[in-house]
């Protein structure tokens, strides 16, 4: 989870909010990273966890919309702090949909299909590692209201994006070359295609945080 939070750019109900969005992108960022190693060691207990935690996405993600509106309904936010007030309505869209490809991550690993091999592994671990960093700066920059982070993590998304297909390259190559692994090989491109996506995510939570400074 995020520890602290840097909320010094709004005041009051704003701040809270604010506060609780971080929130959530800690849960989501956990069940990103969760979900990953479960796949990457063929593990059902942590994969469970995930599943049993999404339940918990989903609660923030219909408590902070309510919240959303409830501010925008009471206290008319204008200029910036309307904009602010709407960029966390899609931040908290683009981290339950992060929380969504988590989810399906961790059912490959309960259904228990084909266990991936060492090499397979390996790519959804780099991969995993490389969405959960991407996740990871992007709720700070939301978090600091830092826009040259999220700058940071918008470049960064090509990389993930290379490493995607890539990675997808070497599934096909051994699928190719053995066509025992071609079940394998076709639930390993889910997984990286469900962390290529978690990276899409981040990239545009960035893109909020750009929007909340009126850039």
């Amino acid at each position: 989870m995020l520890e602290g939070h840097i909320s010094r750019a709004f005041d009051g109900a704003l701040a809270a909010l604010h506060i609780r969005v971080v929130e959530m992108g800690g849960l989501v960022l956990d069940q990103v990273r969760e979900a990953a190693a479960a796949y990457t060691e063929w593990l059902v207990a942590p994969a469970q966890h995930v599943l049993e935690r999404e339940t918990e996405v989903n609660d923030y993600n219909t408590r902070l919309n309510e919240e959303q509106l409830t501010l925008i309904a009471r206290r008319q936010p204008v200029a910036g702090d309307l904009r602010a007030t709407i960029a966390m309505a899609s931040v908290v869209a683009e981290l339950e949909r992060a929380g969504d490809e988590a989810k399906k991550i961790a059912r490959t690993v309960i259904a228990q299909g084909s266990r991936p091999g060492p090499a397979t592994s390996r790519d959804v671990r780099h991969l995993g590692n490389l969405a959960v960093r991407l996740l990871r700066t992007a709720l700070e920059s939301f978090d600091r209201l830092d826009p040259s982070l999220a700058a940071e993590v918008i470049a960064q998304d090509k990389e993930l994006d290379e490493e995607y297909a890539a990675g997808l390259r070497r599934l096909m190559t051994r699928a190719m070359e053995d066509p025992r692994q071609v079940t394998v090989a076709l639930e390993a491109a889910f997984a990286l295609k469900s962390l290529e996506r978690i990276g899409d995510h981040a990239r545009n939570l960035a893109r909020r945080v750009l929007a909340i400074g009126g850039e």
